[in-house]
C-alpha cells in the first residue's frame, strides 16, 4: 500500500525543472509565512508586550509604506531582473524578520515591520514577473495557480507548526516563529538564484501568437508609464474589490456567524477549512477558464457575480434557524471560493496579458495596488459592513458585483488604447523617415 501512494505523491510533482525549483520555494516559504502569521498577533502583544492599538496602527502604516514601495521595486525588477531582485528581497527579509527579536517598544516594532513590509508588498508582482520569464504564455497562469495550491498546502503546515510553539508561551517559543520565518526567506533566496540554469521561455520577452479578442501586443515606448495609464490603474482598482474576498473569509464571516446568526461557532473553522481544502485541490482547473484575456475579463464578471451571489447567502442565514444558517453559510462559503479561485486565475491572466514585456516589474506592480490597497482598507471596511448589518452585505453584493463588469470595461479600454497606439506607429515612423505626413494609419498586414 505504501508504495502507490508514494508513487502518486512523486507524480503529483512537477517535472524537474524551473518548474520543481519554484514549487520547493513555495512550499518552503508559506511554511514560514504560515508559522509566523498564526503567532503574529501574539507574539506582538504578549511576547514584545504592544498593546493590540499599537499593533493595528503599525501594521496600516507599513502596509501604506509598502505600497508606495511596490512600484520603484517594480521599476529596479526591469533593470536588473525579477530573479535578482527576489534573492535580494528574500535576504532582506531573512535580515528584518530576524531583527524582531530585538523588538522591544513601538517605534522598534513601527521601523522593523515597515522594513519587512517593503519586501512582502513588492515581492508577489515581482514573482509573478519572474514566472512569466520562465515559462510560455500557454504554461505561466496554470503555473501559478499551482503555486498558489501549493501555498495552501505550505500555510497550513506551517499553522500546525505554530501550534506546538504558542503552546509553550515563552519568550523563546515566540522568538522560534520570527527565526522559523526568517530561514524559511534564506532557503527561497538559494532557490531563486539557482534558476539562473534555465533558459527563458521562447515567447516570455516578445509578443505571443493572439486569439481573437486576446490582447498580447506589445504596448509602444511612449506607454511604459502604467501609473500615466488612466484605464490599467481603474483596472487594478476593481480587481482590488473583487480581490475584498480575502477580507470577507477571514474577518467578515467569523464576525457574522459569530454574532448575528445562530449557527455554532464552531462553524468559523469548518468554512475556513472548506475553502482551504478545495482551493487546494481546484486552482489549477479554473485555469482553463481563463486562458486567454478574453476568457480572464469574462471570468472578472463571472467572479463578481459568484462573490455577490455568496454575500446574499451569508446575508440569508442572519433569518433563519440554526440548521438552515449552517446550510446557507456552507452555500455561501463555496459561492465565495468559486469566485475567489476563478478572480485569482483572471487576474493573473489579463495582467500577464496587459504588461509588455519589457516593462513586466513595474505594470505587474501596479497592478497590485489594488489588492495592497485591499490589505489596508479591506478588514475596516467589512467590519464597518458587519456593523451596518444586512444593508452592509447587500452593499458588499452590489459592489462585487459592479466590480466585475467594471474590470471587463476598464480591461477593454487598455486593449483598444493599445491597438490605437499600434495602429498610428508604423505611420508615424513611415512619416518620420520620408518627411512627407502619413496620409491614415497603416495596419501591418496579418
Amino acid at each position: 500500500m505504501q508504495r502507490p501512494i508514494t508513487r502518486k505523491l512523486l507524480d503529483a510533482l512537477p517535472p524537474p525543472g524551473a518548474a520543481r525549483v519554484l514549487t520547493l520555494n513555495a512550499f518552503a516559504g508559506s511554511i514560514g509565512t504560515g508559522l509566523f502569521l498564526t503567532g503574529s498577533m501574539l507574539f506582538f502583544t504578549r511576547s514584545v508586550g504592544l498593546p493590540a492599538y499599537q499593533v493595528a496602527l503599525g501594521l496600516s502604516i507599513a502596509g501604506v509604506a509598502g505600497m508606495v514601495a511596490s512600484v520603484p521595486t517594480g521599476m529596479l525588477a526591469d533593470r536588473i531582473g525579477p530573479r535578482r531582485t527576489m534573492v535580494a528581497l528574500h535576504l532582506w527579509r531573512v535580515v528584518t524578520y530576524s531583527l524582531y527579536l530585538l523588538v522591544h517598544s513601538f517605534p522598534a516594532f513601527l521601523a522593523v515591520i515597515c522594513a519587512t513590509t517593503l519586501a512582502e508588498k513588492a515581492g508577489p508582482p515581482i514573482n509573478q514577473a519572474m514566472v512569466g520569464t520562465l515559462f510560455t504564455k500557454q504554461q505561466r497562469t496554470r503555473t501559478m495557480a499551482f503555486l498558489r495550491a501549493v501555498r495552501n498546502v505550505g500555510l497550513s503546515l506551517g499553522a500546525l507548526l505554530a501550534g506546538i510553539a504558542l503552546s509553550y508561551d515563552t519568550r523563546v517559543a515566540y522568538d522560534s516563529l520570527a527565526l522559523g520565518n526568517a530561514l524559511s526567506f534564506l532557503v527561497m533566496a538559494a532557490l531563486i538564484w539557482s534558476l539562473h540554469r534555465y533558459e527563458p521561455a521562447r515567447d516570455s520577452s516578445a509578443p505571443a501568437t493572439a486569439a481573437p479578442g486576446d490582447a498580447t501586443e506589445e504596448a509602444p515606448a511612449a506607454d511604459r508609464r502604467p501609473l500615466r495609464e488612466w484605464p490599467f490603474l481603474a483596472l487594478s482598482g476593481f480587481n482590488g474589490v473583487l480581490a475584498l474576498h480575502d477580507s470577507v473569509l477571514f474577518v467578515g464571516l467569523p464576525l457574522w456567524i459569530s454574532a448575528h446568526t445562530d449557527a455554532p461557532r464552531q462553524l468559523v473553522s469548518a468554512v475556513l477549512i472548506v475553502n482551504t481544502v478545495i482551493t487546494a485541490l481546484t486552482q489549477v482547473r479554473w485555469t482553463r477558464l481563463t486562458d486567454s484575456t478574453a476568457k480572464a475579463v469574462r471570468g472578472m464578471v463571472t467572479a463578481g457575480l459568484a462573490l455577490a451571489v455568496a454575500a446574499v447567502a451569508v446575508l440569508a442565514a442572519h433569518y433563519v434557524g440554526s440548521a438552515a444558517a449552517c446550510a446557507l453559510l456552507v452555500l455561501g462559503v463555496l459561492l465565495l471560493t468559486v469566485g475567489e479561485n476563478l478572480h485569482s486565475s483572471a487576474a493573473w491572466e489579463v495582467s500577464f496579458n496587459l504588461s509588455p514585456a519589457d516593462a513586466r516589474s513595474r505594470y505587474l506592480a501596479v497592478f497590485q495596488l489594488g489588492e495592497s490597497a485591499r490589505d489596508i482598507v479591506g478588514p475596516l471596511l467589512v467590519t464597518s459592513a458587519m456593523a451596518v448589518g444586512p444593508w452592509g452585505w447587500l452593499g458588499l453584493a452590489a459592489a462585487f458585483a459592479l466590480a466585475g463588469f467594471a474590470a471587463r470595461t476598464s480591461a477593454d479600454r487598455v486593449e483598444r488604447r493599445r491597438a490605437r497606439a499600434h495602429a498610428t506607429e508604423p505611420a508615424a515612423t513611415a512619416s518620420a523617415g520620408t518627411g512627407e505626413p502619413a496620409a491614415a494609419p497603416v495596419t501591418a498586414a496579418p
